[in-house]
């Protein structure tokens, strides 16, 4: 009797005849659509933990100490058993470990979708609010490949893993064969002899697996607590930066420090809904402001991608000059299209052209990006301070309708 061998091997032979392993090879299939899924889900997450901290967040079903260390550790724990599938170390465990992780995905987009939330998922990469929520897509996506895991896990074998393949089945006579009276001395040895033999087969084939389930506890592990102690606040290096005037929350205020209504307003440069707030009630607010009734607190975000991130320090550049307002509202007039590169550096200089912004320290802040970094500390200020949406409007902490925001008349009253 030969030691185990992986699972590359043929499948017992049944009747002398050799059997098509079929299970074996399903499993093969769901191993392999697993790890690509892991996979692709990690690598287009591990190098901005921050967006992921925010796609956690944004599910509001975490506390922050908790939703910090998870969306950290969430790409490493993804890309670790997605090696563990793909090498076939400890199957069933790794494919279990699939399977909670589906199942936690599943029922986070199910709470998410119950309470009116609008985000994305945030499964490959991004995350966190969204003006088109795609729940029913992901939710069958995440459901099949729940059923793929528990599949695998059921099965706990696989072919072409480096798991060891389970001690061949000894054939039925053999197996209940017995010493009877007229079994012969010789026979009775030889049974005995591949009873032994058998049995230390499925021993060695018992602790491989018991040091492969050990390797993959390890291996996850380790990159989880890896990926924990990466800071995601910004992928942006050097010194912080921080534009004149600008708030321990990282807001840039706007009006009278005496008005009777304070606004928050988060918006995000590249976000199309900001943009039709800006048009349809914008003169409203800026009404206001004028007449000294409100004062505004912007606080901006940059969750829509690097294009946000250089409007945002470009929007720090013009706080400098004393005309963020100027500069905000004529960016929302030439908002590009979503995720088309749009908010160029020439895109900057030449909007900042526009509303007279020319000077040097102006034009050498944005070519630098300057304040991109302060850009990421003040998304992820935001993200912390429980806003997954934008436009967000807070008037004295109270946190306005959309109902309200997006109609002018209403809007206008409630800022009286």
């Amino acid at each position: 009797m030969t030691t185990s061998a992986p699972t590359r091997t043929a499948a017992p032979p049944v009747d002398g005849k050799p059997s098509f392993d079929l299970l074996g090879w399903l499993s093969l299939a769901g191993r392999i659509l697993l790890a690509g899924v892991l996979g692709y889900a990690a690598l287009t997450k591990i190098g901005d933990p921050a967006a992921t901290v925010r796609a956690v967040r944004a599910y509001q079903l975490l506390p922050e100490w908790l939703a910090v260390p998870v969306g950290h550790a969430l790409p490493a724990f993804e890309l670790a058993v997605a090696v563990l599938l793909l090498l076939g170390v400890a199957v069933r465990l790794s494919a279990s470990l699939t399977a909670v992780l589906m199942g936690m995905f599943f029922v986070g987009i199910v709470s998410a979708a119950a309470r009116g939330l609008k985000i994305d998922c945030g499964c490959f990469g991004g995350g966190g609010p969204t003006d088109d929520p795609k729940f029913a897509l992901e939710l069958m996506r995440d459901g099949a490949l729940l059923a793929v895991a528990i599949g695998v896990a059921v099965l706990g074998r696989s072919r072409m893993a480096l798991d060891p393949s389970p001690a061949p089945p000894l054939p039925a006579s053999t197996a209940t064969a017995t010493a009877t009276a007229t079994a012969t001395a010789t026979e009775q040895r030889r049974h005995r002899a591949l009873m032994a033999r058998h049995s230390a087969v499925q021993a060695r084939v018992e602790q491989r697996l018991r040091m492969h389930r050990l390797v993959a506890v390890v291996l996850v592990v380790l990159a989880s607590v890896l990926g924990m102690t990466v800071d995601g606040t910004s992928k942006a290096s050097g010194e912080l930066q921080v534009p004149a005037g600008v708030t321990s929350a990282g807001g840039v205020l706007v009006g009278s420090p005496t008005a009777k209504h304070q606004l928050v307003v988060f918006e995000d440069p590249q976000c199309p809904a900001c943009a039709r707030f800006e048009e349809v009630s914008g003169p409203v607010l800026a009404q206001a402001v004028a007449q000294g009734t409100v004062r505004v607190d912007y606080r901006m975000r940059s969750f829509l991608g690097p294009e946000s991130v250089r409007a945002v320090a470009a929007l720090g550049a013009a706080a400098d000059e004393g005309r963020f307002v100027e500069y905000l509202e004529t960016m929302f007039a030439h908002q590009p299209q979503e995720h088309t590169g749009g908010y160029t550096v020439a895109d900057l200089l030449d909007l900042g052209a526009g509303v007279g912004l020319e000077s040097t320290t102006f034009k050498e802040a944005v070519k630098t990006q300057k304040y991109a970094r302060w850009a990421g500390v003040v998304d992820d200020r935001a993200s912390r301070d429980g806003n997954v949406g934008t436009p967000e409007l807070r008037l004295d902490g109270r946190v306005l309708d959309a109902s309200v925001t997006f109609d002018p008349v209403k809007f206008a009253a409630a800022l009286s």
